[in-house]
C-alpha cells in the first residue's frame, strides 16, 4: 500500500508541477483514481459509482452488492498507471485480494482498467481481469506520465 501511494505521490508531483492541484487532468485522474481504488477496498460501492458512467450506476451497484455480499475484499491496490499528459485516456492496473464469505483462502487478481475523461470528469470506462502486468508497466516511468 506504501508503495502505491509513493508512486502516485511522485505522479501527481509531476503532473502537477506549475498548475493548481484540480485543474490538471493528470492530478484529476490520480484524485478519480484513488478515490474509487479506496472506495471499492472498504465497500463504499455508492461512492464508487460515482467514477462509472451514469447509464450504468445502477446495474455497478446491483453487481457490487450482490459481490460484497459473497466476498471480502482485503486488499485493493494500484500497481501501474499509463497515461500522457493531456490525453482523455488512461489504463491503471490494480491488484484485488478477496476471499468468500465462507472460505479463508485468498485469490489475487490483476485487474486493467480503462479510464476516460469526456469533460464530465474521469469515469471507469471497462476493466477485465489480466493475467500479468503489461510490458513495461512494471516501473512507472515518470518521463513517458508527461
Amino acid at each position: 500500500m506504501n508503495a502505491m501511494l509513493g508512486r502516485l505521490a511522485a505522479l501527481v508531483m509531476v503532473l502537477t508541477a506549475g498548475c493548481g492541484l484540480g485543474t490538471n487532468p493528470g492530478a484529476q485522474l490520480k484524485e478519480s483514481v484513488e478515490d474509487y481504488v479506496r472506495s471499492m477496498r472498504w465497500g463504499h460501492i455508492e461512492r464508487a459509482a460515482n467514477y462509472v458512467p451514469q447509464a450504468l450506476r445502477s446495474q455497478f451497484i446491483r453487481q457490487k452488492r450482490l459481490a460484497q455480499s459473497q466476498l471480502q475484499i482485503h486488499e485493493y491496490e494500484i500497481r501501474a498507471v499509463e497515461y500522457t499528459q493531456g490525453s482523455p485516456r488512461a489504463r491503471v492496473i490494480v491488484m484485488a485480494v478477496w476471499s468468500r464469505a465462507a472460505d479463508p483462502v485468498t485469490h489475487q487478481q490483476l485487474l486493467s482498467q480503462e479510464w476516460r475523461n469526456e469533460g464530465r470528469g474521469w469515469e471507469l470506462a471497462r476493466q477485465h481481469e489480466v493475467q500479468q502486468l503489461p510490458q513495461g508497466a512494471e516501473v512507472l516511468d515518470l518521463k513517458d506520465a508527461l
